[in-house]
């Protein structure tokens, strides 16, 4: 467009589409003129001339660019102002995060967690012909010792005992085997020392040893040791 301004006004009598294209139409007017605008190509292409008419006169405007403010009160009246967060609210996150860092370090430093495990330690328990063979394996993690059954059983109405016979001291039972794979919780004060220590399997009565000791010869033995 020119800088120079028609004078020869577009639209020609069709005041209301230059009051249109201006927005200075009354409220009460607007619904019926674009009703009427939706079906009239006359009146359509008037409101386009009028609107371009007035659209030439920022071509004496020389550009620009407003200040970076102008922008923020613009979005501060359409948005609402942003809430200015106290200073409190705005580190009150990293603070709580770094409060739960400190907890977490403190919870693996006293669990035990970076200390190295201890090995699993593991045994094959067998009979003096080979008719009995078990395997145990104890881990140190969870304390429980794994016992399974891999060849023979005990006889008719007998049942197979294991015992943890220490050097010095009376033989402590663990666990009646009853099935062919058993899990047996061992005590803290014991797990701590099995390292090398004697596992022998009875066979007894129903119920176990009556006196609290093997009885007989044992039908399997073996020594855990570290896998």
């Amino acid at each position: 467009m020119n800088a120079r301004l028609d004078t020869e006004l577009p639209g020609g009598a069709e005041a209301g589409a230059a009051e249109y294209s201006l927005g200075l139409m009354p409220k009460a007017e607007i619904a019926a003129f674009e009703a009427q605008l939706a079906v009239d190509t006359d009146l359509q292409q008037d409101v386009a001339a009028w609107t371009e008419y007035f659209a030439s006169f920022t071509d004496m405007i020389p550009a620009e660019t407003p200040p970076p403010q102008v922008l923020r009160r613009i979005e501060g009246q359409v948005f609402g102002a942003e809430e200015r967060r106290p200073v409190w609210r705005q580190v009150l996150p990293y603070l709580v995060g770094a409060l739960a860092g400190a907890v977490i370090v403190w919870a693996v430093l006293t669990s035990g967690l970076l200390e190295p495990q201890a090995p699993a330690l593991g045994a094959d328990l067998m009979g003096p012909e080979g008719e009995l063979a078990l395997s145990a394996r104890f881990a140190p993690a969870t304390g429980v010792l794994t016992v399974t059954l891999q060849q023979g059983g005990a006889g008719d109405g007998r049942v197979l005992e294991l015992w943890l016979l220490p050097e010095a001291g009376a033989p402590v039972s663990l666990a009646l085997l009853r099935s062919p794979e058993m899990l047996v919780a061992i005590p803290p004060a014991i797990a701590s020392d099995l390292d090398g220590a004697r596992l022998v399997v009875s066979e007894e009565q129903p119920g176990g040893s009556p006196d609290g000791r093997p009885s007989g010869d044992p039908r399997a033995e073996g020594v855990l040791a570290a896998q």
